[in-house]
C-alpha cells in the first residue's frame, strides 16, 4: 500500500514540475523509483515510456494555447523526430541492438542530466531579467 502512495505523491509532484518548466518528469520518477526500491529497473523504464504514450502535457497544452504560445511547426517536427529517436533508442537497450547493461544505462542517463543541469544554470545565470 505506501508503494501505491508513493508513486502516487511522485506523480503529482513531478506532474506540477511538468507543467512549470516544461520538463518531462521521466528521469525524475526513474530516479525515485530507483531510490524507494519500487520495481527492477528495465521494468521502470519501461512504465514510464508506457506514459508517455498518454498525453501528459493536455493540461498544460492548453493553458498555452490559450495564451498563443504555441510554434505548431516546431512541435511537429520535434514530434515526429523524437518518435523516431525513442524506437531507435529502445532498439539499443532491449532490442535486436547491443544490448547496454543497467550500469550504462545509469551513466548515460546521469551524465545527460548534468548536462542539462550545467546549461540551464548557464542561461539563468545570464539571463537579462
Amino acid at each position: 500500500m505506501n508503494q501505491y502512495i508513493i508513486e502516487l505523491i511522485l506523480g503529482l509532484i513531478t506532474g506540477a514540475f511538468l507543467g512549470i518548466t516544461g520538463i518531462a518528469p521521466t528521469s525524475i520518477i526513474l530516479i525515485l523509483l530507483e531510490y524507494f526500491k519500487i520495481g527492477e529497473y528495465k521494468s521502470n523504464l519501461g512504465a514510464i515510456l508506457l506514459i508517455n504514450l498518454f498525453p501528459l502535457t493536455i493540461g498544460s497544452v492548453n493553458e498555452f494555447y490559450k495564451t498563443k504560445n504555441i510554434n505548431y511547426e516546431l512541435g511537429v517536427i520535434l514530434l515526429v523526430s523524437v518518435v523516431i529517436g525513442s524506437y531507435l533508442g529502445s532498439k539499443i537497450i532491449v532490442g535486436t541492438g547491443f544490448k547496454l547493461t543497467i550500469k550504462q544505462i545509469k551513466y548515460i542517463t546521469s551524465l545527460l542530466g548534468f548536462i542539462i543541469f550545467v546549461l540551464f544554470l548557464n542561461s539563468a545565470y545570464y539571463e537579462k531579467n
